[in-house]
């Protein structure tokens, strides 16, 4: 059995899956397999792996069709076999030593979840620090820590999937896995384990490097036509109601994801804004009936990005006040 099992989702990225690879398995840690998922890609990433799976047993293979990185992570999970779990990208890679630091720290603590920083890598621009260890909330440096310690800073913390060394023990016994999908899957398993770890610990280090606005990335896109944010916070609602934490964590997950969805009406496609528009009024509805918030928010299919956190703001600032003065 492995100690590590890395799992890479991989779609049309053959011009930068051998780097990808050649940063994990030049690492001076040695014990690890790579599963790699090819998710239809309609390229030559498959042939890519294939070469390299030719070149070194301890890359898997699985190819299936196009269903998202969700799946794609989900279906690596299913078979992985290490203590831990790591997720990389397949147009990413990591730092040298990463894997020796983090297995050592994780080991050293026992930790559910190891989390780390990692820099943005833009094609014209070089690194940048878009998810910097600078920015892990230093409170929390030097220190082993329990989602019962985080509950108001939840959302501090990074929710990327690569930023972060999992116990597979943890993920396999409280059933964390991915959204099916298309965009935002990581979301569900950051909030999922974040509410649910009793060890985690910062690693203030750079050890990934995530490829930033590549062309043909879902991430590029700069219209949004799917449903995502509203599928997470649903999605979330159920994970918060079957753990019996709603009550915990009821205020800060409203806002946070029914902000992301009233950001991503400003967005939309045009000629599908009207359908996402319908979903999350009916989304508003649910808010203002089982949390008694926004209720006199009066978002605009017409509204500009700037009007709608105008509105929004407004009507939360008007909420809280009245919580506020119902406690004196």
């Amino acid at each position: 059995m492995p100690k590590l099992s890395i799992i890479i989702p991989v779609y049309n990225v053959e011009k930068y899956v051998s780097n990808c690879l050649e940063s994990i398995l030049n690492q001076p840690f040695k014990d690890l397999e790579v599963i790699c998922v090819n998710d239809g890609s309609s390229d030559k990433s498959l042939s890519v792996l294939q070469e390299y799976k030719n070149r070194d047993e301890r890359i898997i293979i699985i190819d299936k069709k196009n269903e998202g990185s969700g799946v794609a992570r989900n279906s690596a999970l299913a078979i992985a076999r290490g203590e831990y779990i790591f997720f990389v990208d397949g147009d990413d890679w990591i730092e040298e030593n990463s894997l020796d630091k983090m297995i050592s720290e994780a080991d050293k603590l026992q930790t559910d979840i190891l989390i780390f920083g990692g820099l943005s890598y833009y094609e014209e621009k070089g690194r940048k620090g878009g998810y910097s260890a600078n920015k892990l909330p230093k409170k929390y440096l030097n220190k082993i820590f329990s989602s019962e310690d985080i509950k108001k800073d939840v959302f501090k913390f990074p929710s990327t999937a690569w930023t972060k060394l999992y116990r597979r023990e943890f993920l396999m016994k409280n059933n964390i896995k991915f959204q099916e999908i298309k965009v935002g899957q990581d979301q569900l398993p950051f909030f999922h384990s974040m509410i649910t770890a009793e060890k985690i610990a910062l690693l203030p280090q750079n050890l990934y490097c995530y490829r930033k606005n590549r062309k043909g990335a879902v991430t590029a896109v700069k219209k949004k036509k799917n449903f995502s944010p509203i599928y997470v916070f649903y999605a979330v609602e159920e994970v918060l109601q079957n753990t019996d934490k709603l009550d915990d964590y009821k205020d800060i997950f409203v806002k946070k994801y029914f902000s992301k969805a009233t950001s991503w009406l400003a967005k939309f496609q045009d000629d599908m804004k009207e359908g996402y528009f319908e979903e999350y009024s009916k989304l508003l509805k649910h808010i203002q009936k089982d949390y008694g918030m926004y209720k006199n928010f009066r978002p605009d299919i017409k509204d500009g990005y700037w009007m709608l956190k105008l509105k929004q703001f407004t009507t939360l600032k008007a909420f809280d006040k009245k919580i506020y003065y119902s406690m004196l």
